[in-house]
């Protein structure tokens, strides 16, 4: 008889635990009580979506126009003295104007398409680009634009 007793108990246990279940699932997220309220979604949430989105997008531009104004600058005067060196990086235009001078790697001769190696002298008023690091050096007071 103890049996039945425990077995009912379990049972009615069982089924209470169903019903309370079922109670919990189909009274949240209704009509009259949903979840999330569209007024939260449309007046806190979207906005604070949209103004984190916006601030960072103008972050990103700034950093972007900031990278490339230095990059997009104009050329600006060099004057070197004999024995003197210019350092430039892979990518500055150089535009030799005046005087005499060698690379210490080579460089792109744009002005007539022609690679100008190591050790080679800079001609005047040729542009030249640096594909890799080099230096610019005097063999005599010279003048040059870089950018």
């Amino acid at each position: 008889m103890k049996k039945w007793h425990l077995i009912v108990l379990l049972l009615a246990v069982a089924a209470l635990a169903a019903g309370v279940g079922a109670y919990a699932a189909s009274s949240a997220g209704t009509q009259s009580d949903p979840l999330v309220s569209l007024s939260y979604l449309t007046d806190v949430l979207e906005p604070s979506i949209e103004s984190s989105y916006n601030s960072r997008i103008a972050a990103e531009a700034r950093e972007l126009e900031s990278s490339l104004t230095g990059a997009s600058g104009a050329f600006e005067a060099v004057s070197l003295a004999e024995g003197e060196g210019f350092v430039c990086s892979a990518g500055t235009q150089l535009l030799f104007r005046s005087g005499s001078a060698i690379c210490s790697a080579s460089l792109t001769d744009l002005t007539t398409g022609e690679l100008l190696s190591a050790g080679g002298a800079l001609s005047a008023n040729h542009l030249y680009l640096a594909s890799e690091d080099c230096e610019v050096i005097a063999s005599a007071a010279s003048t040059l634009m870089a950018r």
